[in-house]
């Protein structure tokens, strides 16, 4: 799943949608429906009428690689609202830091600390957390970029 993420995001779609079948598993489906929504711009509102329609029926929230990728391409649609609806439904914390990069893309810095102390209370030590924590330190700026340099410097020795 990891390496068809990476060729999304290499702009590799045909390498996904000609090696995942439509009898894989619902994650590999989820990441499918994600590259053919960015292949073609004349499917865009055809994919997202099925992703809306499997949502509808039910969306098991244990599968939280199709959480991510309805909230991607509600964020290339940019409907953020209904990112963060989908995002709300997962618990884990690739939901809560996209979360975050939602809510500091709209100035709510409220809302991004708000979500990144669940992510603390999950796994404080978690890569993901302080990656997000990073992202706040620099929104907050201040003393708080130093916090974020030291987080960053951190990360890169490792």
């Amino acid at each position: 799943m990891f390496l068809y993420r990476a060729y999304i995001a290499q702009r590799k779609y045909g390498v996904v949608l000609d090696d995942i079948n439509p009898g894989a598993a619902p994650e590999l489906q989820a990441v499918r429906m994600l590259a053919k929504y960015l292949s073609s711009e004349d499917q865009r509102y055809a994919t997202i009428a099925e992703m809306e329609k499997k949502m509808a029926k039910s969306v098991d929230i244990n599968n939280r690689t199709f959480l991510l990728m309805a909230a991607s391409m509600y964020l290339y649609e940019q409907n953020t609202d209904s990112a963060l609806r989908t995002l709300h439904q997962g618990e884990c914390l690739e939901c809560m830091a996209m979360s975050i990069q939602i809510f500091l893309k709209l100035d709510r810095l409220d809302l991004a600390r708000k979500e990144l102390k669940k992510m603390h209370e999950q796994d404080e030590d978690a890569t993901l957390t302080q990656l997000s924590t990073a992202w706040v330190n620099l929104a907050m700026g201040g003393d708080k970029l130093q916090d974020a340099y030291y987080i960053f410097q951190e990360m890169a020795d490792k």
